[in-house]
């Protein structure tokens, strides 16, 4: 059975219980990296289907949601990548972890309410 959990506090329970951490992150970084690479030429197409005439290539942006399994010797897997992760939320946890993501897309936007046009 699989249960939603903060990172952080997946993190911090595996920290305590001895294992290398910054490995871990290390090796799921490597798979998340890696699965961009593989899925850009499609990600490029719809784009640019889309948005033909975006020369700048800054028209939009996509979140993606990485589905990633722990196994019992703590080596991560790709389960599957969300191209349209939901962000309605059914627990407080839920309601955290999805305002998270939401800020942290829009600070990497890097705009000021006096940019908009």
């Amino acid at each position: 059975m699989a249960h939603k959990r903060s990172m952080s506090g997946i993190l911090e329970y595996l920290d305590g219980q001895g294992y290398d951490i910054d490995e871990l992150w290390t090796q799921i970084c490597d798979i998340v990296i890696k699965t961009l690479c593989c899925i850009q030429p499609s990600i490029f197409h719809t784009y640019r289907s889309c948005q033909p005439d975006d020369i700048a290539n800054a028209m939009c942006f996509e979140v993606l949601g990485f589905d990633i399994l722990l196994d019992e010797n703590i080596r991560p897997w790709l389960l599957e990548v969300n191209h349209s992760p939901s962000f309605s939320a059914d627990s407080p946890l839920d309601t955290t972890l999805k305002r998270g993501v939401i800020y942290e897309a829009l600070l990497l936007l890097d705009k000021k309410p006096s940019d908009r046009f």
